[in-house]
């Protein structure tokens, strides 16, 4: 409790934060800049994420977040040593290690800062000055998970992730803002809502409802075999698959009615803007703590009892079994009742 207190009363005046994970691990430790920006807001925040996220924290629209740095995952060793150089430079007061993985961790030990705090899974967390249980599985969200690594510092109180991507052009059947956006893809393919279910979806739908397609280059295919399913047809879909930037693409899901996604980079996006959310989720759980934070959001799954389901803590490239029951056994009528919720809710 006496350690506790003494950590509550230190002030840093720089602190990096360190989360080189998937986009949406990125997206997810902006909850930790506003708990910074609101509770010790003279501090000076730094944020390392990996190469190709972070053009993302333009869209973070407050000025206590000094500098985004990047760890090019294609050159591991000689990045490594380029950031060890550069931010040993920087001085920090602390460093919060939100990654479990030993390379961030052993580096957050190598830059001079005056403390390291991480989760105690990660393989370097015997040398760090403070360690935190990681908790997985139990329904806590992924926020308060890496709340808990500032709680001896700032407390326990958690606060949402924040984006507001800055305005682009929108296509003329964008610019009412009454479409609805369909990400269809994931880095892993046992997180798709197979594809027959978002047509099946979109047929459902009232045929003047505009229906945007999103998603990065590689997932371009996904979208592609749906925009074709409507080709000819009166419905207007649009595929805007791998046609922007990260920060474009930011920006069209903050401006959309609402948005359909797997448990992936998007749903997190969502929840950062504040989009009202229909998260699916296929092989994957809410209770491992990623679901949506959008005031308005509503989670899809299978209503059946599967043994096999989970089946890992991510998704996997393919079914182990075979049969793919956890997403094949979701009805388009389920998301089609989101959509007629979240229409009904006068929000």
């Amino acid at each position: 409790m006496a350690i506790s207190f003494i950590f509550y009363m230190l002030k840093h005046s720089k602190v990096l934060l360190i989360q080189t994970a998937f986009l949406g691990d990125a997206v997810l430790a902006t909850a930790l800049l506003e708990k910074i920006r609101m509770e010790s807001p003279d501090t000076e925040i730094h944020i390392l994420v990996r190469k190709g996220n972070e053009s993302l924290f333009k869209a973070y629209p407050y000025t206590n977040l000094k500098t985004v740095w990047s760890y090019d995952k294609s050159r591991k060793w000689s990045s490594w040593l380029e950031l060890r150089r550069d931010l040993s430079k920087e001085h920090f007061d602390a460093v919060y290690v939100i990654q479990r993985f030993l390379g961030m961790g052993l580096l957050s030990l190598c830059i001079g800062a005056k403390r390291v705090v991480g989760f105690d899974k990660n393989p370097m967390s015997l040398f760090f000055t403070e360690k935190v249980r990681h908790e997985w599985g139990t329904g806590i969200h992924e926020v308060e998970r890496n709340t808990a690594l500032v709680k001896s510092w700032l407390g326990e109180k958690v606060f949402k992730p924040c984006l507001r991507a800055p305005k682009i052009d929108l296509a003329t059947e964008m610019q009412k803002k009454e479409y609805i956006c369909i990400s269809p893809g994931s880095v892993w393919e046992t997180k798709r809502l197979p594809i027959r279910i978002w047509i099946e979806f979109i047929q459902l739908l009232p045929e003047n409802q505009v229906v945007v397609l999103m998603g990065s280059p590689g997932e371009i295919e996904l979208s592609n075999q749906i925009a074709d399913a409507f080709h000819g047809s009166n419905r207007v879909v649009l595929n805007e698959t791998g046609k922007h930037p990260l920060l474009a693409s930011a920006y069209i899901f903050q401006q959309s009615k609402m948005s359909f996604v797997n448990d992936s980079g998007p749903m997190h996006i969502c929840s950062a803007e504040n989009v009202p959310t229909v998260a699916v989720y296929c092989s994957t759980i809410p209770s491992f703590g990623f679901g949506p934070l959008a005031d308005w959001n509503r989670i899809v799954e299978t209503k059946h009892v599967l043994d096999c389901r989970p089946c890992g803590d991510h998704g996997k490239k393919n079914c182990p079994l075979g049969h793919y029951a956890c997403g094949e056994g979701i009805e388009a009528k389920s998301l089609l009742q989101a959509y007629q919720d979240y229409l009904s809710s006068g929000c």
